[in-house]
């Protein structure tokens, strides 16, 4: 009998995936851990406890995650591997919000250089003029 709170849907597997190595980063980045457990990662994804297991054992198995054991809490960390693929993921998901601040821009920003890299007149993110 199949548990119906378990997603196990190829596509699903592959969202699931993607949104556990996902937020595993950012709570990396943040400073949360770099050994977190499934209670700690939960209230980040919308989804049930179980289906988190499920697919965080998915995710081991595929060599992405390492399990290790706390006051007999499992804690799962990257395995190098791991910590590529969610620093991808990441990046990938977020590329479009990871741009520079207000006078932070380089020759690259869109809204204040050309084509050619020679800022433009009308920028509108008030860049230092030493790029």
């Amino acid at each position: 009998m199949k548990n119906e709170a378990i997603e196990d849907s190829a596509l699903r597997c592959l969202f699931w995936k993607d949104e556990i190595l996902q937020v595993l980063y950012w709570m990396h980045g943040e400073g949360m851990g770099s050994e977190i457990s499934l209670p700690q990662m939960l209230p980040f994804l919308n989804t049930s406890y179980q289906n988190l297991e499920y697919h965080l054992h998915k995710i081991m198995n595929a060599g992405l995650l390492l399990a290790l054991e706390k006051k007999g809490i499992t804690h799962y960390k990257f395995s190098e591997s791991g910590m590529k693929e969610g620093g991808r993921q990441f990046s990938e998901a977020f590329k479009g919000m990871q741009k520079a601040g207000h006078g932070e821009c380089g020759p690259d920003c869109e809204f204040c250089y050309g084509t050619d890299g020679v800022k433009l007149e009308n920028c509108v993110h008030n860049c230092d003029n030493s790029h």
